[in-house]
């Protein structure tokens, strides 16, 4: 064993704590070289000598020291930039949830985007089907109701027969919401409606196709009416500055964004299955 090992073995484990404990610790330690009978090599005019050449064990141990601290490499101003934007975005986030409930504004547009996809399915079809007209909204003297609710409606061969005889003083505003809605020109025969299932053509093609943007057009003015219900709600805090508020209303807005180009992108699909 060399004689700095045989040195260093006097020093229990953990011994430095600090730097000033490490300088506490290498005054100790070489005041034993000056202590007689400290050992054979250790003491030699006073000082430590390791292979007939000077040694001090107080440089070296600063060094040691000096070398543990210097390897904790201080942030980056760029690193420190971006892991305080963190903090303010996460600030941020929860600052408009505690204003705005978030998560009921997103149930919201949820239920606007599969209202739509439910439109296409029963609205925009190639193929004969009475949800085209189930559904359909009659405006009446005594108030409005769903066609299913005033009419039978069944497909025999190539037309589509409404029987009325339930509600037979409503025939004249079904006659109109087909005329408005749908663009048909049913044929009123007694208590009967009757409509030629139109033929597969580029103009049928194309009338499918002005029924999606429709649906669409709908579908986002009630996007824009959720939004604007959650930015008067944002509005009405008094106690928000008016930069915190033009921020915060722009988070809503990059919601209204995402789901409003979803209705563009169910649009542009449905569309293109019409035309195919």
């Amino acid at each position: 064993m060399s004689r700095f090992a045989r040195l260093c073995r006097i020093v229990p484990s953990g011994a430095v704590k600090s730097h000033y404990a490490s300088k506490r610790m290498v005054v100790a330690v070489n005041s034993l070289c000056r202590v007689p009978g400290a050992g054979p090599g250790l003491q030699n005019g006073g000082g430590c000598w390791v292979d007939n050449k000077p040694f001090s064990l107080t440089t070296q141990c600063m060094k040691k020291v000096k070398r543990k601290v210097s390897n904790k490499r201080p942030q980056s101003k760029k690193g420190r930039e971006v892991d305080e934007e963190d903090e303010d975005s996460d600030e941020d986030e929860n600052r408009v949830e505690e204003l705005v409930d978030m998560e009921l504004l997103k149930q919201e547009m949820e239920e606007a985007i599969k209202h739509m996809q439910i439109e296409l399915t029963k609205n925009v079809t190639l193929r004969p089907s009475t949800a085209v007209y189930e559904d359909l909204t009659i405006e009446t003297p005594d108030g409005k109701f769903p066609l299913n609710q005033l009419s039978q409606i069944a497909i025999q061969g190539p037309v589509v027969i409404i029987n009325m005889s339930a509600s037979p003083q409503y025939i004249k505003d079904v006659d109109d919401a087909m005329r408005k809605e749908l663009n048909l020109n049913p044929q009123i025969n007694g208590t009967m409606l009757t409509i030629p299932i139109p033929k597969i053509t580029t103009e049928y093609r194309n009338e499918m196709v002005e029924r999606v943007k429709k649906i669409a057009e709908n579908s986002k003015e009630v996007i824009r009416h959720i939004r604007s219900k959650y930015v008067k709600v944002l509005n009405s805090n008094k106690e928000e500055s008016e930069d915190a508020i033009f921020e915060y209303t722009n988070k809503i807005n990059a919601k209204v964004k995402i789901y409003t180009d979803k209705i563009t992108d169910l649009a542009m699909k449905r569309s293109k299955e019409i035309k195919a």
